[in-house]
C-alpha cells in the first residue's frame, strides 16, 4: 500500500498502490506522491515520468474518512500537503503522461490534468464530486479545466459534479486518447519510449514555455524564448541533433 516508484530504460512509472480503497489517497501518500515526482525530477537518468493506478482504477481521489478532523488548523495542513503534491507533478521538467483507468475523481482528476498527456480507457469515469460533499474544487481543478475547455463547460462539469467518460474527455479536449482498457498502459508506454529518446532539455523548456503562455503577451513570449534559446545551443543534444542532420543519419540524444 502507498505509491510504488520504478524506473526502468528512462522511464520512471509512479503508480497510486491502494488497490483496495480504489487507490483513494491517505494524507500521508500526498507526500509519499510529492517526494516521488521530486525524485524523478532530480534524477538524471529519468526523462519521462507515467503515473498510474494500481488495479483497476486510477484513483478515487482523497479518502474521505481523513477529511474535516482537526477543525482548521487541520484542514489548512492537508491543503498544503496537497499543494505540495500537485505543484510537484505540475512543475517537473520532464513529460508527464497519466495513464487513466476505471474512476478519475477529484483531486485525482486535477492530478492528471496537470500531466502532459492523458491516456484513458473509454469508459474511465471522471468526476469533480465536491459538491456533492459541499466543497469547493480543489487540487487546482478550477484552473486546469479552464485551461483545457470553455469557461461554460468547466462550469457545467464543476456545477453538477457528473460523472464524464474517458470518450467524453476525449471530444472535449480532457484527455488526448480514449482507449479499450487493454490498451491504455501499452499507449503510455509507446508515448513515452519516444519521449525517452527525445532532447530531454529541450523538452523541459518547451513545457515551461507552454506554460507560462496563457499568461503572457506576444512580446513577453519572444523575451522569454530569447533567454532560452541560447541556453539551448550549448547543450550536447544540440551538437547531437545538428550534426545529425549534416549527416543525414537519426539522432541518438543522450538528455545532455
Amino acid at each position: 500500500m502507498g505509491i510504488d516508484y520504478n524506473v526502468e530504460a528512462g522511464i520512471a512509472t509512479i503508480t497510486i498502490n491502494r488497490p483496495e480503497k480504489k487507490n483513494s489517497i491517505l494524507l500521508a501518500m500526498r507526500t509519499e506522491i510529492q517526494k516521488a515526482f521530486e525524485r524523478a525530477q532530480d534524477d538524471d537518468d529519468v526523462r519521462v515520468i507515467i503515473f498510474t493506478g494500481a488495479g483497476s482504477d486510477f484513483s478515487a481521489g482523497a479518502d474521505v474518512t481523513e477529511m474535516g478532523g482537526g477543525g482548521t488548523r487541520g484542514s489548512l495542513m492537508r491543503m498544503r500537503h496537497m499543494h505540495r503534491m500537485c505543484r510537484a507533478i505540475a512543475q517537473t521538467n520532464k513529460p508527464v503522461i497519466a495513464a487513466v483507468k476505471g474512476v478519475c475523481i477529484g483531486m485525482s482528476w486535477a492530478m492528471a490534468l496537470s500531466c502532459d498527456i492523458i491516456v484513458a480507457a473509454e469508459d474511465t469515469r471522471f468526476q469533480f464530486a465536491f459538491r456533492h460533499i459541499g466543497l469547493a474544487p480543489d487540487g487546482g481543478a478550477a484552473f486546469l479545466m479552464t485551461r483545457y475547455v470553455p469557461l461554460q463547460r468547466a462550469k457545467e462539469i464543476l456545477y453538477s459534479g457528473r460523472f464524464v467518460s474517458g470518450a467524453e474527455a476525449k471530444e472535449l479536449g480532457l484527455a488526448l486518447y480514449a482507449l479499450p482498457t487493454d490498451e491504455v498502459m501499452p499507449k503510455a508506454l509507446e508515448l513515452a519510449e519516444g519521449f525517452a529518446k527525445s532532447p530531454t532539455i529541450a523538452i523541459g523548456m518547451a513545457k515551461r514555455q507552454l506554460d507560462a503562455a496563457p499568461a503572457q503577451t506576444y512580446e513577453q513570449a519572444l523575451d522569454f524564448e530569447a533567454n532560452i534559446q541560447p541556453l539551448m545551443v550549448t547543450t550536447e543534444d544540440f551538437k547531437e541533433g545538428t550534426t545529425s542532420f549534416k549527416e543525414k543519419r537519426k539522432a541518438a540524444f543522450k538528455g545532455n
